[in-house]
């Protein structure tokens, strides 16, 4: 096997050690000449893991460098940093654009094809509502990937534009997909707990609420206190109510719950009218996607990311620049 090694640098050979030579050697039959690690240790007469110890000696010595290329749009290295910032599963990050149409699409393009990798024909599929979700639909191609059935994870009615709801969302994706899709006839949000109930004991609501939280793998938006909100435009909540949970120290959402800088949940008299999934129904979920553009929602993101209730991520770069520049939690003040 040809590792393409062609250039070299100099290295003084009056400096070199025997054990330098012997591993310059080594070296040399594993890049230049192809040979495996077991190949060369037969060679030399050494054990594999002698031959793999000398090797790694090599590059701290610096007998041996390694680069990778970074083409233009790749955004690998941004990627493992927030694997790593966050503990996430994965992480998949698209370009920015000036119109965040462009950002949201491409986001939408990126996670059916994570989505392509995880889905299988018993796949249950949970979907949240808005603009990122509404994206992912819209940008999957018809067979994409399979999956057995398209749930929405809370209730799709309200004020806002009909495609933006989870019903609609999972029925277009599932037409897409040829997959099967139940709708959850409730909105997302409860005049009141008692409302709430009386409506998540009903026939057919019940069983999507159920049915929901057993999905295997689930996607959802993170929103953030903004005035473009879903949640506003769906008139749950005026624009000036909304805001004004910022003073109770809400950074974002998911699924309606709402959190603060550290993750933790806020407004729990809220999260009781939800007609959808917990929080603790999130957690449980083995897959979770969360998708989001804009920086603006770095603050939202991060708590999302930080709660565990997404473990992976889709953003656009603007995004995952700002969530590396999020102070960590121990600098939050606790509202």
């Amino acid at each position: 096997m040809d590792r393409q090694v062609r250039a070299r640098y100099p290295v003084s050979g009056e400096a070199l050690t025997d054990e330098d030579r012997l591993i310059l050697k080594i070296l040399r039959l594993y890049y230049e000449r192809g040979l495996t690690q077991a190949q060369v240790a037969g060679r030399m007469g050494f054990s594999r893991p002698k031959v793999s110890k000398l090797m790694s000696e090599g590059m701290s010595r610096g007998l041996v460098k390694i680069e990778i290329a970074e083409p233009s749009g790749d955004f690998a290295a941004l990627e493992i940093s927030l694997e790593d910032r966050y503990d996430l599963r994965e992480a998949v990050v698209v370009p920015s654009a000036e119109d965040r149409r462009v950002a949201e699409a491409a986001a939408g393009s990126a996670c059916a094809a994570l989505l392509s990798r995880l889905c299988t024909s018993e796949t249950v599929l949970g979907l949240s509502w808005g603009v990122s979700v509404r994206a992912l639909a819209d940008a999957t191609t018809r067979r994409a990937f399979t999956c057995k059935r398209v749930v929405p994870l809370l209730g799709g009615m309200g004020k806002a534009k009909p495609r933006l709801h989870s019903n609609q969302v999972c029925a277009d994706l599932a037409a897409k997909l040829g997959a099967e899709y139940l709708q959850l006839a409730a909105p997302a949000v409860a005049a009141s707990i008692e409302t709430r109930e009386e409506l998540a004991s009903m026939p057919g609501i019940a069983e999507t609420l159920v049915e929901g939280a057993a999905a295997d793998v689930a996607v959802a938006g993170i929103g953030g206190i903004l005035p473009n909100s879903t949640l506003v435009e769906a008139g749950y909540f005026s624009l000036e109510e909304f805001l004004s949970f910022a003073d109770r120290g809400v950074v974002g959402d998911v699924c309606c719950h709402f959190l603060d800088g550290s993750g933790a949940p806020r407004c729990p008299e809220l999260s009781a009218r939800i007609l959808g999934i917990t929080p603790e129904g999130l957690r449980a979920i083995p897959i979770t996607i969360g998708i989001a553009t804009g920086r603006d929602k770095a603050a939202g993101t991060a708590a999302v990311l930080r709660g565990g209730l997404m473990k992976s991520l889709v953003c656009d770069e603007s995004l995952a620049r700002a969530l590396l520049e999020v102070p960590p939690v121990s600098e939050i003040r606790r509202l």
